[in-house]
């Protein structure tokens, strides 16, 4: 059986300068950090998965920066499956990331791709305000569409929104606004897990048939300790993935640094 390992980076935040801030760090050398931790590793990664958040603004001059970030994660030589999060603006993200003529802000971004017979299946649950998620009913269909195809080694979900409860109680109603939609479709079918970012931290629950696993974010992390409110932590996080043997084994990686009370 095929085995594969992958990167979960989530909640990049990219400015459009190195000389912005974002609380006092510069989100693009958070993933030059990253990028050298894997470098360091023992590990050839066969994709990276990025699910939202790409950027801080949505705005056209940060993802100019983020193609630039984008091309130093591309010397790895593997694939980058993209995803869109509440700060992303779809119009500048397809226009310059993807380089296609877009005006249309509500036109969602999902896809899905074949490794070696994994499907990875990126989802879009980008809402036009807010900071919440939801999957709308066009593409919960395409998604029950997708999960009637084969894929002998099943199939790994990923979007931006958890789909379940946070620890960090002010964060819980800035999770996935139906995930009740997304349980009944993936019902009865093989999918290794649901992966997601938006908290800045790491926690693993049951959703449905499968697990819910959410990857400390790249620009900073939030402390899962401080479960009435939010602290913040200056280091940086990412999720090893690998699929042996049938089974998915998934590894979250921070880099943490000082709390800072906010």
């Amino acid at each position: 059986m095929t085995d594969l390992t992958f990167v979960h980076l989530t909640d990049l935040h990219i400015l459009a300068g190195d000389e912005e801030l974002l609380y006092g760090r510069r989100p693009a050398d958070k993933v030059r950090g990253v990028m050298a931790q894997i470098r360091n590793m023992d590990v050839s990664p066969d994709f990276f998965i990025l699910s939202g958040d790409l950027v801080n603004d949505g705005k056209e001059a940060e993802y100019r920066r983020l193609n630039q970030v984008l091309d130093e994660l591309r010397a790895f030589g593997a694939p980058l499956i993209l995803g869109l999060g509440n700060h992303d603006g779809r119009v500048h993200f397809r226009r310059v990331v993807l380089g296609e003529a877009s005006t249309d802000e509500s036109c969602r971004y999902y896809h899905s791709t074949m490794f070696g017979g994994l499907r990875v299946i990126m989802l879009d649950s980008k809402l036009p305000e807010g900071v919440s998620g939801e999957i709308d009913e066009p593409q919960l269909a395409w998604l029950a569409e997708e999960l009637q195809k084969p894929a002998p080694l099943g199939n790994l979900i990923a979007l931006h929104h958890p789909p379940v409860y946070c620890t960090v109680e002010p964060l819980n109603e800035m999770c996935l606004n139906n995930p009740e939609g997304l349980a009944k479709v993936i019902s009865g079918h093989h999918v290794h897990a649901i992966l997601s970012g938006h908290i800045h931290y790491s926690h693993f629950t049951s959703f449905q048939d499968t697990l819910s696993i959410t990857t400390p974010a790249t620009a900073y992390i939030l402390d899962p300790g401080s479960q009435r409110d939010t602290r913040q932590t200056d280091g940086w996080g990412f999720t090893l993935g690998s699929l042996r043997g049938g089974q998915l084994y998934a590894a979250p990686i921070s880099e943490n640094g000082q709390i800072v009370v906010g």
